[in-house]
């Protein structure tokens, strides 16, 4: 796939790099979210993410302990380059999970969070889901939501030839490879959005709905969507939410 909605890092350099806002984001990932968070510092994104990847971890509020910690030892230079501070963390069935975001957001941060996990985000990109739980498969809290995007990929890669199809989806290391970062920007042949349009507003919608019945937390959703319209990825143009393109 051709890569039309991205500039290089070398048209990249100069006034643009210079004068944008920078937030730091710590992810709870070493691999998926630091890659996607990458690729989008490169194609698409307004602002400059500093991204602190993780480890993985064990307890949600020991997370965010744990970055606050990291954050607060940055020289006081390193932390007022920074207009916002974002934590990207998934419920994955940890019970502390809510009681961690609002400690994120009590701590000053604001969070991207997942239930079940950030597949959720990259699975809307292919499937209108209606916010419901999806039922797990196995021990694992995110192989539903990967079967979901590979079937999608297994289909679009039907008709391609070999040096054009996209890698599947694996479990395993969870990264994000640029064949599937350019499909999740990509047109959708039956929506004609970019999916990543389509991605924000299902995702927009659904949060929306449980925050007004009043379990913004609960399977299945995903806020994704507001870092990357505070990133300036996505913004309102014409009434429109549309990806932004240089």
């Amino acid at each position: 796939m051709s890569r039309n909605h991205s500039i290089s890092d070398v048209e990249r350099k100069g006034k643009n790099a210079k004068t944008r806002d920078k937030f730091v984001i710590f992810t709870e990932g070493k691999n998926t979210e630091p890659d996607y968070f990458k690729l989008l510092k490169r194609s698409n994104c307004l602002v400059e993410p500093y991204t602190e990847k993780g480890s993985g971890i064990g307890s949600c509020v020991d997370f965010v302990e744990g970055q606050n910690k990291k954050y607060n030892s940055y020289s006081k230079a390193k932390r007022d380059s920074f207009k916002q501070k974002w934590m990207v963390f998934d419920y994955d069935g940890r019970q502390d999970f809510v009681e961690a975001v609002k400690k994120a957001i009590g701590l000053g941060y604001r969070v991207a969070f997942s239930n079940m996990c950030i597949e959720y985000w990259f699975m809307l990109h292919f499937v209108d889901h209606d916010g419901n739980p999806i039922q797990m498969k196995g021990s694992s809290h995110s192989q539903a939501q990967i079967d979901e995007i590979n079937k999608y990929i297994k289909r679009y890669n039907k008709n391609k030839e070999a040096n054009a199809q996209v890698e599947l989806y694996d479990n395993g290391s969870k990264a994000i490879k640029e064949d599937f970062f350019d499909l999740l920007l990509a047109i959708d042949p039956i929506t004609h959005n970019r999916r990543i349009e389509d991605a924000f507003l299902r995702a927009k919608k659904i949060h929306e709905v449980k925050k007004r019945n009043g379990n913004e937390y609960a399977e299945s959703v995903t806020t994704i969507y507001v870092l990357l319209q505070e990133l300036g990825v996505i913004s309102l143009k014409d009434g429109k939410y549309k990806l932004q393109e240089y």
